[in-house]
């Protein structure tokens, strides 16, 4: 792969990490470094699970909003476990979280972290005022990468 650059979005980062991740005072940063080797390299951390894109509601898909679920420290998904099986079980909030990021739409190498969805990361998801300012910082930054 090529040069892969990715960042925190300003406007979300009080709110969709700070804030979450009080418990986990070292996990934001964590996420930056590992979510960097995991594009750049292909190196799967052991808390990143499956990696697909939101499909509702449709400004989300339409903006590319994508999505890892996330085991949180201490836990970590089984190491012998393929990362599409690797889910956040509904029904479990304090182990149910998202990683929320996307990806430039001309510059494929370029990533920006919008948030990480906690505690009830699938009942969160389904907040549509939630989704559609995600979603629409989204499209602003495949717009402008």
């Amino acid at each position: 792969m090529g040069n892969v650059t990715v960042g925190f979005h300003i406007a979300t980062y009080d709110e969709f990490f700070a804030k979450p991740l009080t418990l986990f005072p070292t996990l934001a940063q964590d996420l930056l470094g590992d979510f960097l080797r995991y594009k750049g390299d292909g190196v799967l951390p052991s808390y990143f699970g499956c990696d697909v894109p939101y499909t509702q509601p449709q400004l989300a898909y339409n903006a590319r909003l994508m999505h890892i679920h996330l085991c949180l420290p201490p836990d970590f998904f089984p190491p012998n476990l393929p990362q599409f099986d690797r889910k956040c079980r509904k029904g479990a909030p304090n182990k149910d979280a998202a990683l929320v990021y996307v990806g430039g739409e001309l510059d494929e190498d370029k990533y920006c972290l919008l948030g990480v969805l906690y505690p009830d990361a699938h009942s969160r998801a389904r907040e549509e005022k939630v989704m559609r300012y995600l979603a629409r910082l989204a499209k602003e930054f495949r717009d402008l990468n």
